[in-house]
């Protein structure tokens, strides 16, 4: 395929969608279009793309959208305490209850100003140009919530979209957020769904994203991430569903003394395709993040992990580490991972590592020589390996879903 045919293609996709209204993304216009007037439909020669195949996708695909009722869409919701917004087929629901006092919820077409976010993907491009949809929310400085904020997206047919949230916390407060991806009877869907989320000083903010999505979506997931001094921001992310699920995540890490935790967990199956993408931009000095990623695949699943932590000259007395681990349950499962250091400060504690195998025959011989059977040795051993991931889960309603989608999948008996 020569660049025109594929420029042609991108072309070609980009006039399944109308332009957006939302007033607070015009700044950025200027720089979405004239990246993407630069760019092809993104193959597997492209970098960030090497071991993700969008040919079906490039191929064309058929908006369809239906209506999706409330009534329906609570049946994804997974914190019946939540103050729940619902995303049906791109069409926004806001709470009607009485929000508390410091919490501020609307929808995003109402925001004349937004954060100034990454154009250089051409599908975050695509998002600032066609994002119809999405919600402003706002927690005030010394606010702490006591139930989470979830948003729960719903694709449903043939439904093809962009949505954009954007996301404040100010200082001294503190949030948890869930943000729950599901499908009904999807026919080769897209969603693509971008976030942003400023953590104001010494705030705290913890996220859980659940994606349960159908075998027929491709989905598409980034956030971006904007941390102040002294502020903790915790990220889970548990992929457990999906045809191709791409998760893009960025993180600023611009004032001192802030606390970032990045953790992850995919378990697939059949010809599923999980690429998680990450970046750690650590700016200043005196800062630390964390990241653990583990994956199980099956069948002829594929995962991707690419994470990167950027040390910046000035961010001196940081202290980076990243892992991503993986176990392989079938012969033709694969994984492709990368985890990157790049550090241009020279008083600083940065690892990362990465590593790939199978379950250990010893040690099932081992445990079934104690009476138990292969299947529960085996999900013994892959709980083990799944734990610490697991145990970061913040919101038990959040671990009680999981727990329950893992044994129903994957014919399990997971416990709480």
């Amino acid at each position: 395929m020569d660049q025109m045919e594929n420029t042609n293609k991108l072309s070609l996709f980009e006039r399944n969608f109308q332009e957006t209204t939302i007033p607070g993304l015009s700044s950025m216009h200027a720089a979405a279009r004239a990246y993407l007037n630069t760019q092809d439909f993104p193959t597997t020669r492209v970098e960030r793309f090497k071991y993700t195949r969008l040919t079906k996708l490039a191929n064309g695909i058929t908006p369809d959208s239906t209506h999706i009722d409330l009534a329906h869409l609570k049946k994804h919701q997974i914190c019946a305490d939540a103050i729940a917004v619902f995303i049906g087929n791109g069409k926004l629901i806001l709470p009607t209850e009485e929000l508390p006092k410091g919490l501020h919820i609307e929808s995003i077409e109402n925001s004349d100003q937004l954060p100034q976010t990454n154009t250089k993907d051409v599908f975050a491009a695509m998002n600032v140009l066609y994002a119809h949809a999405g919600v402003r929310i706002s927690v005030e400085k010394n606010v702490v919530l006591e139930h989470p904020v979830e948003i729960v997206h719903v694709c449903s047919g043939a439904y093809a979209g962009y949505t954009r949230h954007a996301i404040s916390v100010a200082e001294n407060a503190q949030a948890k957020f869930v943000m729950t991806y599901a499908s009904d009877a999807c026919l080769d869907a897209f969603s693509h769904v971008h976030t942003t989320i400023e953590v104001g000083a010494n705030a705290h903010v913890s996220m859980e994203k659940v994606q349960l999505e159908s075998s027929a979506l491709f989905s598409f997931v980034d956030e971006e991430v904007f941390q102040g001094q002294q502020s903790v921001f915790q990220i889970n992310t548990m992929t457990l569903d999906g045809k191709l699920v791409r998760n893009d995540l960025h993180i600023q890490v611009q004032g001192e003394h802030a606390e970032t935790h990045l953790n992850g967990m995919y378990m697939l199956n059949g010809q599923q395709h999980v690429a998680n993408y990450t970046t750690v931009d650590h700016q200043v000095p005196n800062c630390e993040s964390h990241e653990l990623y583990k994956g199980i695949m099956d069948d002829k699943s594929v995962a991707v992990f690419n994470g990167k932590v950027f040390v910046r000259k000035d961010a001196q007395k940081t202290n980076a580490y990243q892992s991503n681990a993986n176990v392989l349950i079938s012969e033709d499962a694969s994984v492709n991972s990368k985890p990157e250091l790049e550090i241009y400060a020279d008083d600083v504690k940065c690892s990362h590592g990465s590593t790939t195998g199978q379950l250990d025959d010893d040690a099932i011989f081992y445990l079934r020589a104690r009476g138990l059977s292969e299947k529960s040795a085996k999900q013994l051993m892959l709980t083990a390996f799944m734990s610490d991931v697991l145990e970061k889960i913040s919101v038990p309603a959040v671990k009680a879903k999981v727990f329950k989608t893992i044994n129903e999948r994957f014919n399990w008996e997971l416990e709480l």
